[in-house]
């Protein structure tokens, strides 16, 4: 058996891939083990809807009885916030929304097999092991390897991946039922911080609710002393709750409907996530903090670039290091933009509790970040102030071409190099930065560059193009000649 591409994993990363892939006319094998184990509740924003109708399957998901999401509730550092949402997103059980993504990739001709990869050997092509139901071995040749196997990471384990050593957690969950949840939080998740920890609540159901806290690991093996694990769990459970005074207050009269079980949640992520004939894609590549309610969606996104860089590499071996370079920087900065918004967070956390598990998160925030998000708002108060501007290019700028997705393509397309960087830039805000440069150096005034760029490259927002002009001034590829 040898099909174009082997998919390990069918979460949303690989049954994405798989689905995409075969639609596009190659051939996918893909494997998958359902384990027999309690499913996470996962909270998806509305702003996955217009994934979902990216990728083709909001009408698949929307037609689904998954639980409406309105917003949530926020009892973060001493604050409350409440924050509602004008279009629905869905709280799901994984193991139901999974199911349907293999279901429709399986639809799309996607062959799914209940199997478990032992080993892949990497080469031209990839060699897999991997047994069936029943303990029957088998093998398979692929042109491309996509590793979408989550924390397991059956690939992405063999020296791929990283782990953030700066501290460790540990997700421990159950799910509860009342008839009684307060009614204006009946589709919203609820979350709070406390000294410890911090928790949250996913509603599944008008009556049911699932609770996760999240702890330092160290907590459950403080606790067994000799007790069974169940027990440990349990114990540790009930006092993270009682810690998180607001959920605690929401459980009055609840009833815990099984006993919680744990899933490790510590970070890791893969400084190259990819090389030739591999991809490692969703949370085999990198896991982030729960918090940012985003981990689905980087996971789909994820199987969506993992699809176009596979059939560029497969269609046109011209492109594959362009392609992989690509795939690899994405992946990095996804880590890096998710991790730098969850630290925010944590560091209003540990501004009010002030204990060692907040302080950990906190201390690992981005000075260099902060800076260059004062030098673009500086820059956005100049222009913004001044009655005339004339700006030129820099000297130092460097025009290049840069790797980008085309469709279901890597292609290469021009992009800017700003004094003193090396990392080509092509977009900021939705802005075509190469055309605002140059346009910017044939215009008089800042409203003379806005009409340009409307009738050369197409419409966009006034503060798009300001942020784009800001962002541009502030990394010295264009020169403030005069301001007044």
């Amino acid at each position: 058996m040898s099909p174009d591409v082997f998919v390990i994993g069918g979460g949303p990363a690989g049954a994405t891939a798989a689905r995409l892939l075969a639609g596009w006319g190659w051939s996918v094998q893909l494997a998958h083990r359902q384990l027999d184990r309690p499913s996470l509740a996962e909270s998806l924003p509305a702003s996955t809807r217009k994934l979902l109708a990216f990728l083709g399957q909001l009408e698949t998901v929307g037609s689904a009885p998954f639980h409406s999401n309105s917003g949530n509730v926020a009892c973060w550092g001493g604050e409350r916030r409440d924050t509602a949402s004008p279009d629905a997103g869905f709280h799901v059980s994984r193991a139901s929304f999974d199911a349907l993504l293999r279901q429709s990739a399986r639809a799309a001709g996607v062959p799914i097999i209940d199997a478990v990869v032992r080993e892949v050997a990497l080469g031209d092509p990839s060699h897999i092991r991997y047994t069936i139901a029943g303990g029957e071995m088998r093998e398979a040749d692929a042109r491309m390897v996509l590793d979408c196997s989550g924390r397991a990471g059956i690939v992405a384990r063999q020296g791929f991946r990283r782990a953030d050593v700066a501290y460790r957690t540990l997700a421990i969950a159950a799910e509860w039922e009342s008839s009684s949840w307060p009614a204006a939080e009946s589709t919203r998740t609820v979350v709070e911080s406390y000294d410890t920890g911090w928790a949250w609540s996913v509603p599944l159901s008008p009556t049911r609710r699932q609770f996760t806290v999240m702890i330092d690991p160290g907590s459950v093996k403080a606790a067994r002393s000799g007790a069974p694990r169940d027990a440990a769990l349990q114990q540790v459970y009930m006092r993270a709750l009682a810690g998180a005074s607001s959920l605690r207050v929401r459980l009055e009269g609840a009833r815990q409907l099984a006993r919680p079980w744990g899933t490790h949640a510590s970070l890791y992520h893969a400084p190259t996530p990819c090389d030739r004939g591999i991809l490692l894609v969703g949370d085999a590549a990198s896991f982030i903090e729960p918090l940012s309610a985003a981990g689905v969606k980087k996971a789909m996104t994820s199987g969506w670039r993992a699809a176009v860089v596979a059939n560029t590499c497969l269609s046109n071996s011209t492109m594959t290091s362009h392609a992989l370079d690509f795939y690899a920087q994405r992946e990095r900065d996804i880590y890096a933009e998710c991790q730098e918004l969850a630290r925010g967070y944590f560091r209003d956390a540990a501004a009010f509790h002030h204990t060692p598990f907040w302080d950990s998160r906190a201390t690992a925030s981005s000075e260099a970040r902060g800076r260059d998000m004062a030098d673009i708002s500086a820059a956005h108060d100049r222009l913004r102030g001044a009655t005339r501007v004339r700006l030129r290019q820099s000297t130092g700028l460097r025009f290049e071409t840069t790797p980008d997705i085309e469709g279901r393509e890597v292609v290469l397309r021009d992009a800017i190099v700003p004094p003193g960087g090396t990392v080509p830039v092509r977009f900021a805000a939705g802005v075509n930065l190469p055309a605002l440069v140059r346009l910017a150096d044939r215009c008089d005034d800042v409203p003379a560059i806005f009409s340009a760029y409307h009738a050369h490259v197409g419409p966009a927002p006034v503060d798009n193009l300001l942020t784009g002009l800001s962002l541009l001034v502030a990394r010295h590829a264009l020169i403030l000649e005069d301001a007044r």
